[in-house]
């Protein structure tokens, strides 16, 4: 379980972990796993998932993730015409500079260390 490697389990944080496992949902535990296990955090007693700065989206690839931001206007007002000009492909390149890609329980994320 990578919860349980991202925590670090062991017999002083033992009921911590099994508490945790009751009380998060499926996105705290995926943001303590990307948080803790790839983006360097430290898991203490009485962290919580709200804790860590990490942006995450529950897409495929990169290029998925430019094309929403541009559809969300991260990049101003598109005008028609030109919309079809764009390159999301260098968009994405470009977002991979400060962007991850990851999986977890099956399930591909793309993540930001905040």
């Amino acid at each position: 379980m990578r919860l349980a490697q991202a925590i670090g389990i062991n017999q002083a944080n033992l009921k911590q972990f099994l508490e945790a496992v009751d009380a998060w949902d499926e996105n705290d535990k995926t943001r303590v796993i990307l948080a803790v296990g790839e983006c360097g955090y430290q898991f203490n007693e009485g962290t919580q998932p709200s804790e860590f700065d990490v942006d995450i989206y529950r897409l495929d690839t990169m290029r998925d993730l430019a094309e929403q931001f541009v559809e969300d206007g991260l990049f101003g007002d598109i005008p028609a015409p030109l919309a079809y000009y764009i390159d999301y492909d260098a968009i994405a390149r470009d977002l991979s500079m400060d962007y991850a890609e990851a999986t977890v329980a099956g399930h591909p994320l793309i993540y930001c260390c905040g």
